[in-house]
């Protein structure tokens, strides 16, 4: 028989990742296509479960896997922030030793084929980005937060860094203008559950992406941050703030003296290992969502 072990369990929570899933909506002979992957975490009063072996209490994983696939045949063409706050509102009530339910959830877009000017009706090629949405829900209340990852933007100039911080280590010449690219990774919270996502979505790239291009005074990829996040906070006035992951996707300019030539801003080198990362968050001065 094992000893008697002084100890009380911790923060504990389980849950069923990489879900995957796609569906079809078939509409008058055109269809629309979507690839989501989902992944969830409950926690509770799961204590019996770890010190006493009981399982009376758990709601099974497989039934986290199997619930998504039933809701996503009721609504399959909902949007991932409306699919996540139903999610997890079915995993409450189903569960009722969870105090909290998590979901976070990936769509890849697949873009419509045009053949001679015009979109095929069901044949499609995988899109440039990721969507993504993340509900936390607890007895009194949900957050909802959405975003987008795998972004990847770059503009040949207008980007500028100089005046930075030098010691003993430093090599780095300063430069007024430089391509600057990144693989841009972004979250924004609502502050509403009640939205047309796929607009607000759509609303908030559009003015992230525009706000990239036209910052033609760059001095770092902190001050382009700050150009994105304010005008987003100002153009979508569903979101309340926006955070921003930039790692910053290096081109070096190429020494051609050795071969009798000169770079004149034409040949680079492409890294994208190590790369600086800058990451910040942009709030709306009033009525901020809560931390």
């Amino acid at each position: 028989m094992a000893p008697e072990v002084d100890a009380t369990l911790g923060p504990n929570r389980y849950g069923k990742a990489g879900i995957r899933l796609a569906t079809v909506v078939r509409r008058d002979g055109q269809h629309e296509f979507f690839e989501r992957e989902v992944e969830v975490r409950l926690e509770g009063e799961f204590e019996d479960v770890h010190t006493k072996g009981d399982n009376a209490s758990v709601l099974p994983t497989d039934t986290m896997r199997g619930s998504v696939y039933a809701l996503a045949k009721q609504r399959p063409d909902e949007a991932i922030e409306a699919f996540a706050l139903r999610y997890t509102d079915y995993l409450l009530d189903a569960s009722p030793a969870a105090t909290r339910a998590e979901t976070w959830i990936t769509e890849r877009p697949w873009d419509r084929v045009e053949i001679e000017g015009r979109p095929h009706p069901h044949s499609f090629t995988r899109g440039a980005h990721r969507w993504t949405a993340h509900a936390l829900r607890e007895r009194g209340g949900v957050r909802l937060s959405a975003g987008l990852d795998e972004l990847y933007v770059l503009k040949t100039t207008g980007s500028a860094f100089a005046g930075f911080l030098e010691d003993r280590y430093t090599t780095l010449p300063a430069t007024d203008d430089r391509i600057m690219a990144t693989n841009l990774e972004a979250e924004w919270r609502y502050g509403s559950t009640d939205l047309d996502f796929g607009v607000e979505r759509r609303c908030v790239k559009d003015v992230i992406v525009h706000a990239f291009a036209h910052h033609d005074e760059s001095n770092s990829v902190q001050h382009t941050l700050w150009e994105m996040g304010r005008a987003v906070v100002d153009s979508c006035p569903s979101v309340d703030e926006i955070w921003f992951s930039l790692p910053n996707l290096h081109h070096i300019a190429v020494d051609l003296a050795p071969y009798g030539l000169r770079n004149e801003g034409e040949v680079f080198v492409v890294t994208d290992t190590p790369s600086g990362r800058i990451e910040g968050t942009v709030r709306r001065t009033e009525g901020a969502f809560p931390a």
